[in-house]
């Protein structure tokens, strides 16, 4: 599978997909004119990815803040990692956050998809 990383800027966030580590990032703020254009080729390359998956995958999400359009594909994001848990693979799924709203959504992603996050404060 090929690697992919792109620079964030204000509207995009950074996206780092990394096979060879199993390591999936998106840092930064997530407000795109289209979401699909964003995070389509995203949720691609993780169903791609949990074909097969390294024997531990981390996930690292570090919004400093995302629309609610971003967040309907934050969803569909999550949903793949199911698959993982149901196989019992190693999965760590770590949610940065800096104020409350944000740790609260996370809570919630997390108990949409009935996967534990860590969270962590950059406070």
């Amino acid at each position: 599978m090929k690697n992919i990383h792109k620079e964030g800027d204000l509207k995009i966030p950074e996206i780092n997909l990394n096979y060879d580590k199993g390591l999936i990032e998106l840092k930064g703020r997530s407000t795109p004119e289209n979401t699909n254009d964003v995070y389509q080729p995203i949720i691609e390359w993780v169903k791609e990815y949990i074909k097969n998956p390294k024997p531990k995958t981390v996930v690292n999400i570090h919004f400093e803040y995302y629309n609610s359009s971003s967040a309907k594909y934050l969803a569909r994001f999550f949903e793949q990692f199911i698959v993982l848990k149901e196989n019992d693979l190693s999965l760590e799924i770590n949610w940065f956050y800096d104020d409350e709203e944000l740790m609260d959504s996370g809570h919630d992603f997390s108990e949409i998809i009935d996967i534990d996050f860590n969270f962590i404060s950059t406070k």
